[in-house]
């Protein structure tokens, strides 16, 4: 007797629409939130973790992509411009290479010749170089000390066998308006730092492709440099700022349970993981407005510590306010 073909049909599950609105509307009702923080309260750790992270998303992404160039790279670096220019193309300044990522000058210093000088009009671009290895003040020290110095100081790049800073200063102002530092770890081998600065640059174009070819060359030199200080600040500042965002999620959660044991608040039953689940429930909204806000504001370090923080906390005053409080008498 043949076998009959017997065809099996699996019941496929069907999204539930509803239940996604449900959870979409946790986005802007308190009420929501209420409900699902109480009958869901285990899903609210994942929320808050995945809120966390949304919330430091600018920050990480703005620190990870940022090159030392772009630190210095204005409309006031015409003087930085005509400065390295004039340091190339001057055979009497000292000249520096960098081995086995230190650099060093390619001669010895003579006493007070560590510093080249480049004015025009009101103008002035300095370069120092500090041998850290004869003196017992570090590269900072010795900075701290130029600038102490000379109060008056320009635009100025100083380096160290170790360490380079550059500082770009508004000559109409003397304010700084620009400033980037690094090492030299993810550097190759140079024998001179004027041929690295006009490396591929066609000395037959014009003065201002010249120019340009030195300072994309500079650029190259620092955005090397920066590597490791994009990487510290990476960890540093996503780390401040989640800090500061579970921290504050953190003390709401205590201040909301005492907020419903009054006598005659109708929430005094709700459980104080019910009132973790209402909470961490309610930092999706926040953490997406700060995903948002912080790209569309292209928010700094500064910034971005306070945003989450304000966000956070109006979500957590008009929930107070509405669901968690005691009626009116």
């Amino acid at each position: 007797m043949a076998k009959k073909n017997v065809k099996v049909i699996k019941n496929k599950k069907k999204i539930n629409w509803n239940k996604i609105l449900f959870y979409l509307k946790s986005l802007i009702n308190n009420g929501v939130i209420k409900e699902i923080g109480i009958k869901h309260w285990l899903i609210s750790i994942p929320i808050f973790i995945l809120s966390l992270f949304i919330s430091v998303i600018p920050i990480l992404t703005t620190e990870a992509t940022r090159n030392g160039s772009s630190l210095v790279n204005n409309q006031y670096n015409d003087v930085l411009v005509e400065g390295i220019y004039g340091y190339i193309n001057d055979t009497e300044t000292i000249d520096f290479e960098v081995n086995d990522h230190t650099l060093a000058p390619t001669t010895a210093l003579d006493e007070g010749s560590n510093v080249y000088t480049y004015r025009r009009e009101n103008y002035r671009f300095d370069i120092y170089f500090f041998d850290t290895t004869g003196t017992n003040l570090s590269f900072n020290e010795q900075v701290t000390e130029v600038n102490s110095n000379n109060p008056n100081l320009q635009s100025t790049l100083y380096l160290s066998s170790s360490y380079y800073s550059l500082t770009i200063v508004n000559p109409s102002t003397g304010q700084a308006v620009g400033s980037t530092a690094g090492n030299y770890n993810h550097m190759d081998n140079f024998a001179s730092f004027k041929n690295y600065l006009s490396n591929k640059v066609d000395q037959a174009g014009t003065i201002d492709e010249i120019k340009t070819g030195y300072m994309n060359n500079l650029y190259s030199f620092l955005d090397l440099g920066y590597l490791d200080i994009r990487v510290n600040n990476v960890l540093i500042y996503t780390g401040i700022c989640l800090g500061i965002n579970a921290g504050i999620t953190l003390i709401v959660w205590p201040i909301l349970i005492i907020m419903t044991k009054g006598k005659n608040n109708p929430n005094r039953n709700i459980k104080f993981y019910q009132i973790m689940g209402i909470t961490f429930h309610s930092t999706l909204a926040p953490a997406i407005l700060t995903l948002i806000l912080g790209y569309i504001m292209n928010a700094n370090f500064s910034y971005m510590t306070m945003l989450y923080v304000m966000m956070f906390g109006f979500r957590a005053m008009w929930l107070s306010m509405k669901y968690l409080r005691p009626p009116l008498q």
